[in-house]
Parts: structure tokens; sequence; C-alpha cells
């Protein structure tokens, strides 16, 4: 027996409260995967915050390692310990980077979604450029390059 239209087992697509309240408020609208953008913020808030927890957690060992080493500025032939100290500063910035990416802010889920993902992105280029110029620094010291 077919179903009527107007019982609320038809097979047209119901009028949800789901579905009202993503109509309303802008923030819970869907991006083309699917996703709320509260959702992907809470998502890119969470790999933002590990990321700062892991470039901290490596520029305190490195910082650590060359104190208990006993190095000190002036050991490296001058050109190359500019090159040292660039991506020195620049892991310092990788870290400042990925914590403004995971420090909260601001009530519109899909402008903090593109602050965060371009601050990620930022911090993992400079996650592969500091350690890059600080090993190029110390292997082109060694050999005299």
């Amino acid at each position: 027996m077919p179903r009527s239209k107007s019982s609320p087992t038809s097979s047209a697509a119901p009028s949800t409260d789901a579905s009202m309240d993503r109509q309303a408020d802008p923030d819970r609208r869907a991006d083309p995967r699917g996703e709320d953008d509260r959702e992907r913020r809470a998502e890119l808030e969470r790999h933002a915050a590990t990321l700062f927890l892991g470039a901290a957690l490596t520029m305190a060992i490195v910082c650590g390692a060359i104190i208990v080493s006993g190095w000190f500025a002036g050991v490296l032939v001058d050109r190359w310990e500019r090159v040292f100290w660039a991506g020195a500063l620049l892991g310092g910035l990788m870290v400042a980077t990925f914590a403004a990416a995971a420090a909260p802010g601001g009530k519109d889920a899909r402008r903090a979604c593109r602050r965060i993902t371009w601050l990620i992105r930022a911090g993992l280029a400079l996650f592969v450029l500091a350690p890059a110029l600080c090993i190029l620094a110390l292997v082109g010291d060694f050999y005299r390059l």
C-alpha cells in the first residue's frame, strides 16, 4: 500500500531540526567533504596544538643538547654560523607560528579554519627549512665548503 505524502514515514526528505540548524547557523554549513565548519575547526585546533607541542619539545631538546655539548657562538666559520643562526631563528618562528595556530580566536569557524590552515602550512614549511639550514651549516663547516 503506497504511503501518503503527509505521513511522517514518507520517502520524501523530512525537514529535520539538524537541517534547519545548518541553514540558520552559518558556522554549521557543510563544506564539500560534508564536514561542519565547527568540527573541522576542532580538528584543526587539535592538529595545531599537537604540532605546537612537538615543535616546542624539539626546540627544547635541540637547545638543551647545544648547551650540554658546550657549543658556543664563534665555533663555526663566520659565513656558516650565519646560516646556522638563520635556521635557529626560523625554528623559533616555527614554534611561534604553531602557537598562533593553536591559539583560540574568533567566533566565525570558517575564518578560523582558514587562519589555522594557513598557519599550519607555514609552520610545516618552517619545520622543514629550519633544521635544513642548521644541518647545512654544520656540514658545510665540517667539510670546509
